[in-house]
């Protein structure tokens, strides 16, 4: 498999629980539900923060898979199983995905602990000692159309 490219765009994601890991590596997807999601969704991979719930492989970045599609569905369709949750009739982004694959060198949250959602590039997620590393810095003010580019602060 060929290893992705520096600029390719990764949304990290927190992974609840190692069943919600083990459903993206069988059933090839991941859930997202639309009224949590990250205003900026497009993404060429997805990258897995795994919490508490992990154990020893707690608090770190330790796979990722590359994006195929998105597709809006309802909670009950990904998991019909749990028809009678309190969310079934809620939706949720299908996130359907390549193989999950192992990072060379898990990233750790030594003391960043809560993850929601982290926009980097794989090259930042590739070369990272920490995942505060995976931060991408913000934008130069004129990106925003205008801002303090060229202006005198006093």
């Amino acid at each position: 498999m060929l290893e992705p490219d520096d600029d390719a765009r990764v949304l990290v994601v927190i992974v609840p629980r190692p069943r919600d890991l083990e459903l993206a590596r069988s059933a090839g997807w991941y859930r997202l539900p639309l009224n949590h999601a990250p205003p900026r969704l497009a993404a060429d991979y997805l990258a897995f923060y795994q919490p508490g719930s992990f154990g020893a492989e707690r608090w770190r970045v330790q796979r990722y898979a590359a994006v195929l599609r998105y597709q809006i569905v309802q909670r009950r369709d990904l998991l019909p199983e749990e028809p009678n949750h309190p969310r079934a009739g809620e939706r949720y982004y299908r996130i359907d995905l390549g193989p999950l694959c192992e990072l060379e060198r898990p990233v750790p949250a030594a003391r960043l602990r809560r993850i929601t959602f982290i926009a980097t590039t794989f090259g930042r997620l590739r070369r990272a000692i920490d995942v505060t590393d995976l931060f991408m810095p913000p934008p130069p003010p004129d990106v925003w159309g205008g801002g303090l580019a060229g202006k005198t602060i006093r």
